[in-house]
């Protein structure tokens, strides 16, 4: 997991994952994760600053770090950060899994047809979620050479 993009969205990331995990397997499991926590405050300046590509690299490092520590897959605990997803999957070997994917995934399995979302223009100023959702879930994110169908 990599969160930090405020602590309060990873805890609630953190928290569900672990609710899921003892739903399925039942008694005190919890899920075996590991968290990589990014200052926020370098975040927001840039984001603001409408300076992506050093997030991007920021976030690639972030995935690399969660990578070689022994995650099979990577989630980010954040909705913005997601526009950082292609940088994330060309730097790492695990899969992304991807919050648009989720949610489209969630869309077709409930048979909804009109779909609106609500995004704030920090989030997805270049309109990338909602074609994201709109395109339909690709399960997971990983190096075009190695994606799934």
């Amino acid at each position: 997991m990599i969160g930090g993009m405020s602590w309060e969205s990873s805890a609630i990331y953190y928290g569900m994952i672990n609710e899921a995990v003892r739903e399925g397997l039942g008694g005190h499991h919890s899920a075996q994760t590991q968290m990589y926590s990014v200052g926020f405050p370098e975040i927001k300046r840039l984001q603001h600053e409408g300076r992506w590509e050093e997030r991007a690299a920021s976030l690639a490092q972030a995935a690399r770090k969660v990578e070689k520590g022994g995650a099979d897959f990577l989630v980010l605990c954040t909705n913005t950060m997601h526009r950082m997803a292609d940088a994330i999957t060309e730097a790492v070997s695990n899969p992304l899994l991807h919050i648009a994917d989720a949610t489209a995934e969630e869309i077709k399995a409930r048979g909804i047809q009109k779909v609106g979302l609500l995004v704030h223009a920090v989030h997805d100023g270049a309109g990338l979620l909602q074609r994201e959702v709109r395109s339909g879930a690709r399960h997971s994110r990983q190096k075009a050479d190695r994606r799934r169908t």
